[in-house]
Formats: structure tokens, sequence, C-alpha cells
């Protein structure tokens, strides 16, 4: 009995224990079974597939190789030279109620009072093929009255037939005031869907005739309705060139009769240098040296934003169009001075032109560095306008991409690089993926990892491991591994550093990523600085 009693009490004791110890093991247990998928995707991948991914190595294109270029023709690029600027739209519409034009010799009031309506187009279309010149004119100015409002009735006019004899009124040369009538109603058809249609009809050849009219007005509007032309499309715009309307367009630039001409005329030449593929480089060249005086000379913001617009349409393509920029003494100095305007209006085109010029030699970047760029990218990179932000880190990107002194000034400029690394931890999604190329330029000079490491670049790269966009994951991965041959040289904790952020996980993860190259770096970095770290865990198991 009590050989029994004692049994009875160790297996008591015995069972007490394991249910202490229960909990932890069960916990344990539960710890390797969540992490064991992780840790087995990484052996098999790593182990079955690795004489699999030395065959794909030689076929593997380094993202490294191609990721220092400057981005001029990357997605990121792209997206920032959208063919529709902010705040300044292609088109304009002429909504003003001018009545400063008197009719000479007409005996009566320059036009009815009474607004129009669509149930008089009928009428009107009727008038405008009349005998009488005046008749025309008041049909004329009442069909502009009606298409000079927010949404224009343009289809009901196109399709009463307004078309054929408004471009018949540019032809006449009875009266300069029908001519000036007949063009702004075209201006205000051609600021719709309908531009294309104002082609076909034959508006383009009298409008650019117009050009060198007498009368001021009817050059203003003319060149306002070839302004919404080129405007449409790149075919319209060569059109337009073809036509013949670059030089009379100039002189009116080179001697303007008004501030209103000056604009209107600055407008539409931007418009002709506008889109993709690029204005031909014998444009560029007439045009570049009369905008760098009016950028220099001028004072109204107006023509300077548009002026600037022109100059980031031309510098949109090879190098040699930049240099066509950079013959123009003063000319960057005087755009990097604008990056600190009031207006963001300005800020814009003259930053996006820097930024143009910046993706070409380096030698070209040299330039914008030696106009005392620098100390102006701070205040952008903390601007309310996000636009404004994420061109300022392209830019930066681009700068990185140079040669090691240029990448020392930019590390050496007081809060920039930690500004940007700011950004890609937790600004808005499309500024980070531009601080992501910026941090991974610097990160591709091994002289400077250890700068942008220090200012704590880790943490914020290793979150965006799990980003959707592909690009963007390699644009990432180049940086860490860049960061990892360095730690590795130069003996830093950079592969502990990487682990603590998460990365190590996220590098794991990434092995079963449906994209190729994502796939293969991964590999290749964790085979490369995280050798065995999966056995390990099975071992202590």
């Amino acid at each position: 009995q009590q050989q029994q009693q004692q049994q009875q009490q160790q297996q008591q004791q015995h069972h007490q224990h394991h249910q202490h110890l229960c909990p932890s093991t069960r916990a344990r247990a539960m710890t390797t079974t969540a992490r064991q998928p992780l840790r087995m995707l990484r052996r098999v991948r790593g182990g079955e597939a690795a004489e699999r991914f030395q065959d794909r190595k030689q076929d593997y294109k380094k993202v490294m190789d191609d990721h220092t270029r400057r981005r001029e023709d990357s997605k990121w690029a792209e997206d920032l030279r959208k063919s529709k600027r902010e705040e300044n739209l292609n088109k304009r519409r002429n909504i003003l109620n001018r009545t400063h034009i008197e009719i000479k010799g007409a005996g009566g009031a320059a036009g009815s009072e009474q607004q129009p309506t669509l149930d008089d187009l009928p009428r009107l279309i009727v008038s405008l093929k009349a005998a009488s010149v005046f008749e025309r004119y008041k049909a004329a100015q009442d069909l502009r009255k009606l298409l000079s409002v927010a949404n224009p009735p343009a289809t009901a006019a196109v399709e009463a037939g307004a078309l054929a004899p408004l471009i018949e009124a540019l032809k006449q040369t009875q009266s300069v005031e029908l001519q000036f009538e007949a063009a702004w109603a075209l201006t205000n058809i051609a600021s719709t869907d309908f531009t294309k249609a104002a082609v076909q009809a034959g508006c383009v050849s009298p409008l650019v005739g117009l050009l060198t009219s007498q009368s001021a007005d009817v050059r203003e509007q003319s060149a306002w309705c070839l302004g919404n032309v080129a405007g449409d499309c790149p075919e319209l715009r060569d059109l337009v060139l073809e036509a013949g309307a670059l030089d009379p367009v100039l002189d009116n630039i080179r001697q303007p009769a008004s501030l209103s001409l000056l604009r209107n005329t600055v407008w539409t030449l931007s418009n002709l240098c506008r889109g993709k593929p690029v204005v031909r480089i014998e444009v560029a060249r007439k045009v570049v040296p009369l905008l760098s005086s009016i950028l220099l000379q001028c004072t109204d913001e107006d023509t300077l934003i548009d002026a600037c617009w022109a100059f980031s349409y031309i510098t949109d393509g090879e190098n040699d169009r930049i240099d066509i920029l950079l013959e123009q003494k003063e000319v960057i100095k005087s755009l990097v001075r604008h990056l600190g305007h009031r207006s963001p209006s300005l800020v814009a085109p003259a930053l996006r032109t820097l930024g143009n010029v910046v993706t070409g030699t380096d030698e070209q970047t040299q330039v914008v560095l030696e106009a005392g760029i620098l100390p102006n990218l701070l205040p952008l990179l903390q601007h309310p306008k996000k636009s404004l932000r994420k061109e300022t880190c392209w830019l930066i990107s681009n700068i990185a991409a140079g040669n090691k002194q240029q990448i020392q000034a930019l590390l050496d400029e007081p809060r920039l690089i930690s500004e940007v690394i700011q950004h890609l931890s937790w600004g808005q999604w499309e500024v980070r993926e531009e601080a992501a190329w910026a941090i991974s330029n610097l990160c591709m000079s091994k002289d400077h990892v250890q700068q942008v490491v220090a200012m704590g670049a880790i943490q914020p790269l290793c979150d965006l491991l799990t980003a959707s966009d592909p690009n963007l994951v390699l644009v990432v991965l180049n940086a860490i591994d860049s960061i990892l041959l360095v730690g590795e040289e130069a003996k830093q904790p950079y592969a502990d550093a990487v682990e603590d952020a998460d990365g190590l996980d996220k590098l794991e993860e990434l092995q079963g990523h449906k994209n190729e190259d994502i796939y293969l770096k991964a590999v290749g970095i964790l085979e490369r600085y995280f050798p065995g770290e999966g056995e390990d865990d099975f071992a202590e198991d």
C-alpha cells in the first residue's frame, strides 16, 4: 500500500510538472510552426533552386547597372512630364466680354446688346453668309457671345454649319472687326473637342496669315486660336508649325503691342514646343534665345510661367536640347531664383526645367549645381504642394546619379538628405517613390553608403520591400544589396540592422514573388549575406 501511495504521489508530481511546462512548450511549438513555412520556403528556393539560380544569373540584367542612370525615360519621369500641366491647361477659352473694338464705317452700335440663345443659331448661320459686311459682323459677334461661356455649345454650332462661314470671315479683307469676331468664335470652338473639326475645315492657314494683321487684336486672337490648335496634340502642333506660324509668333513677342498680346503669344509659343515626340531641334534653336531674354527681362508672372513651361518642353529630350538652353548665359541662375517665388505656378515649370537639365550629363548637371540650386531644395521638400515635393525628390535622385563630387555636395547640404529620408519613411506615396530613387542612387556610390546609413535609411528602405510596384521593389533591393556589400567590406553590422528592421523576413517572403527579377535579386541577397539562417533555426529546434 505504501508503494502504491508513493507511485501515486510521483504520478501526481509528474502530472503537475507536465502541466507547468506545457504552455511554454506549446508556445514554442506554435512559434516554430508559424515561422517554419517561411524558413522552409527559403530552404527550398535557396537549396533546390540554387543550380537554377546560377543558370539564370547570366540572363539577369542587374538593375544596379541600369538603376544609376538618370531617369529621363523612366516611368517616374514620364509621370512627372504629363502632357497636361498642372493649373495651366493646354487650351484656353476667351470668355471675356470684350466690346472695345468699334466698327469703322458701319454706321451703328458695335453689335446687339441682347444675349443670343441656341434658338438663334439657324438665323446666325444664315447671316454669316449675308452680302452685307455689317450683317456678317453682327452675326459673328452674336455667335462669339454664344460661345463665350464656360461650357460653350460647340456641338450645336458645328452641327449647324458655323465653321465654314467663320473661316471665310477670316479670309475677307473688308473688316478687321469681322476677322476678330470670327477668330474669337473659332478660338472657343477650338478649345473643345472640335479642334480637329476646325482644322479639317481649313482654319489654320488663314489664322497664320492674320498673325501679321495691322490690327493687334486680330493678331492676338489668331495666335490664341492657333495655340488651342497646337495644344490639342503633337500632330496638330506640327501642322501649325508647317503652316509657318513660328516666325510671326516670335515677331509678335519681340514687339508686343500690349501686355495681353505678349501673354497670349508666349502661351501659344509654349504650346508650339509642347508634346511628345518633342518638337524639332531647329524650332528649339529659334525659340530659346527669345524666351531667355523674356525670362531675364520680363516681370509679368503669367508670361514668365509660360516661358518656363516652354523651356521645360524643349529640354525634355536629348542632351543636345539641354545644351541649347545652357548656351544662354544666366538663364539657369534665373530659373534657380524662381524656385523661391511665392507662386507655385511659376515654381513648378522652373523646377521641371532644372530637373530636365540634371537628367543630362555630369557636366550639364554641374552647371545647375554651380548656379546654387541646393539651398533652394530643402524648402521645396517642405512645400505644402505634393507635386513640388515629388519633383524635388526626382531632381535630387538625378543629381545623386552623378559623380562622386556631386553626390558629396548633396550629402553636405544641411538637412537635405535627412528630409528626403523623412519622405521615404512616411511621405505621401508618390513622394516616397521618388525619395526611394534618390536614396537608392546615393547608395549606389560605395563611398557614400555609410553616410546614408547613418542618416537612418535602412528601416524605411526595408519597409518598402512590401510595396506593390515591382519596379520600386527592385530599386529598394538594389539599395539594400549595396548597403550590405559595403557593410561586408567595411565590417559594419548592416546585415544585423536589416534583420532588426524586419528586412530579412521580407526578403524571404520575396522569394515567392511572381516577378522573376525580384525573386532572383532576393535569393541572391539571402545567399550572400544571410547564409544558413533557415538551417540554424531548424538546428535550434
